[in-house]
């Protein structure tokens, strides 16, 4: 317990330096972008190519579909859930849709991997990236399409837009990774080390580039309301129980499962609230239930680990 609360409040240290810079003016908008740009078209990819090569074989190959299969499943249950809890509690108009995204889709990238690799090890990342494969489909196709509903722009189901999403950089480095293992591909010294180096910019620079959101949010903003309330106990509570009780039901492998289950627990996806605003959406919504649960994980991770230790 004691390692897990040290872990977390390096993590949030990290944070606080992005929320000090941007307080003093040091990072804008435009920093903000490129820090952004740089985990994800150099960080997450990298991270995904070093990780995939050390840590997976042909034989494993099989193991991770079926996992990715799981997580699918998972994300699908925890957004009937969330549509279900949107109704029998009459969550707002305008807002249904972004409340059911924001209970299924967690913050996989941005705090997720690096919360991960901190907790369980750099092997991780690997387990990250699967199910990021599972919970970027599932965003880009339904996730957008429920948050277009609540605005007058109605989005088709999918379309080329979508792809481009889907194709991302981070799905790309995993695609070329597991095609090098399955041609058991040895890559030189230098080529290992680059991605080794740029692999290990996701976790301090997605922590700074989380802290700045914080700041850009204002804690003036804070009004906790039912609807948010509902939201963040689905976030944080509902869908990593859906989670566990999926993946012990189909027997992943323990550390397998606890990193799924971390990952479910995770805050708000940071996309949520900016794809919310250009489908009608409520983005103020979104944007307040993401600084929300970012501060509550400070909670939320170490009381994983307690938990974990009793239940695996």
């Amino acid at each position: 317990m004691l390692d897990a609360v040290q872990i977390v409040v390096a993590l949030f240290a990290m944070m606080s330096v992005g929320y000090v810079l941007a307080a003093k003016g040091w990072i804008d908008e435009q920093v903000a972008v490129f820090i952004s740009k740089v985990i994800v078209n150099f960080g997450v990819p990298a991270a995904a190519l070093d990780n995939m090569l050390h840590n997976f074989d042909r034989a494993m190959l099989g193991e991770a579909l079926l996992a990715a299969l799981v997580v699918f499943g998972a994300i699908l249950l925890c957004l009937l859930l969330g549509r279900g809890i949107a109704a029998l509690f009459h969550v707002q108009q305008g807002r249904k849709g972004i409340f059911t995204v924001m209970v299924g889709c967690a913050n996989t990238i941005f705090i997720g991997l690096p919360v991960c690799q901190a907790l369980f090890g750099e092997d991780a990342a690997s387990y990250v990236l699967i199910y990021d494969m599972a919970h970027s489909l599932i965003f880009w196709t339904l996730g957008v399409y429920l948050m277009s509903r609540d605005g007058s722009e109605k989005q088709p189901f999918f379309s080329g837009k979508t792809l481009k999403k889907l194709l991302s950089p981070g799905l790309l480095g995993l695609l070329a990774a597991i095609l090098l293992v399955l041609l058991e591909v040895k890559l030189p010294i230098f080529a290992e080390k680059t991605f080794k180096y740029f692999g290990g910019l996701c976790t301090p620079l997605a922590l700074i580039y989380v802290g700045y959101v914080l700041y850009r949010t204002g804690w003036k903003n804070m009004r906790l309301n039912k609807d948010m309330l509902l939201a963040i106990l689905g976030r944080v509570v509902l869908a990593p129980a859906v989670f566990y009780l999926v993946t012990r039901l189909v027997r992943l492998p323990a550390e397998l499962s606890m990193v799924f289950v971390t990952i479910a627990a995770m805050p708000v996806m940071n996309n949520t609230p900016i794809v919310a605003g250009e489908y009608g959406s409520d983005k103020a919504f979104g944007s307040q239930c993401l600084a929300l649960t970012m501060i509550l994980s400070l909670l939320t991770m170490p009381l994983l680990m307690l938990i974990f230790n009793g239940l695996y």
